[in-house]
């Protein structure tokens, strides 16, 4: 990896933070896609998390820690945590994929 690569990687990352680190200011508190189609249908109230044996409760549900949902810095933490276990899962799954190649 060259020097040009490494300075995207670090913009690309950087840009991520940025938008983790603005989104809970500028995020809907209403509920939009398929939160809000299974609201409008009912079924939002048929069916919740403690009903389904076996599936385990999230870490950090809608983004948020559970002890405090509604605090914007956990908020943020949760958001930079999740890029950043995105990010290298990406990474590592590249790493692999440009191991076996050669």
């Amino acid at each position: 990896m060259d020097k040009k690569d490494k300075t995207l990687i670090a913009v690309a990352v950087v840009i991520c933070v940025i938008i983790c680190v603005l989104s809970p200011y500028i995020a809907s508190g209403d509920p939009d896609g398929l939160e809000k189609s299974a609201e409008d249908s009912g079924l939002a109230e048929d069916f919740s998390v403690e009903d389904i044996k076996g599936i385990p409760e999230a870490v950090m549900p809608d983004y948020a820690f559970a002890n405090d949902p509604d605090n914007q810095a956990l908020q943020i933490v949760a958001l930079v945590i999740g890029v950043l276990i995105t990010l290298g899962v990406g990474y590592g799954v590249a790493y692999i994929v440009k191991k076996n190649r050669s």
